[in-house]
């Protein structure tokens, strides 16, 4: 029996005033076609980079460095994977408890840890997002430090270094303005203890942004 029934004068449990959802919809099948696709293959890449570059180390300038920073691309990379798979388990939908449950309205007890999974969702998908990106950044420094060879450095090798090298500093401007913000928010909330804010047009809903 539920507080309802012993309570009538308490107001009906609205369920969309609880349960947690993506914002935007499409958040979770874009962090999963990062973190689970294009993670492992930019990871295989790496991986063949420090193949090659143990094998013929005598034919580039920098070796050393360019193993460093590949392995420091695999070991992020692998951290954002991880990450993305412990996050993973606590999302759930509203219609998810329906199914698993076998009822039609789930008790209240039930939407609010979906709404507690949530949020723990995000904020492990946040730091495995940082993580993917922070590889990403270290992969394409790894390139430009890969692409130097120990001699013969033409004009078309500089021109090619130069491009890695812009889309290193493109890929870390571009890390630093989508997720700065998310993470002084995160900070915030955190220290504040407050639930999370909406943000956008239904402040009544749950979501995190």
């Amino acid at each position: 029996m539920g507080d309802k029934e012993l309570n009538p004068a308490l107001p009906e449990f609205d369920p969309s005033l609880h349960v947690g959802y993506p914002k935007p919809l499409g958040q979770a099948g874009a962090s999963e076609a990062a973190l689970f696709t294009a993670a492992p293959l930019l990871t295989a890449g790496a991986l063949t980079l420090i193949g090659v570059v143990s094998a013929d180390a005598d034919k580039f300038r920098l070796p050393g460095t360019s193993l460093l920073l590949l392995v420091l691309t695999v070991i992020a990379l692998v951290t954002s994977i991880q990450i993305g798979y412990q996050a993973r388990q606590r999302l759930y939908s509203y219609q998810d408890l329906k199914d698993w449950l076998a009822v039609e309205k789930p008790e209240p007890a039930f939407v609010k840890a979906q709404h507690k999974d949530y949020v723990k969702w995000f904020d492990q998908t946040l730091f495995a997002s940082v993580t993917y990106d922070f590889g990403t950044v270290l992969l394409f420094l790894s390139v430009s430090l890969v692409l130097v060879p120990q001699h013969g450095l033409t004009a078309l090798r500089w021109a090619t270094i130069a491009v890695a090298l812009a889309a290193t500093v493109g890929q870390t401007a571009w890390s630093l303005v989508t997720y700065f913000p998310s993470l002084i928010a995160w900070a915030r909330r955190k220290k504040e203890k407050k639930a999370p804010d909406t943000g956008d047009s239904l402040p009544e809903r749950s979501t995190v942004t």
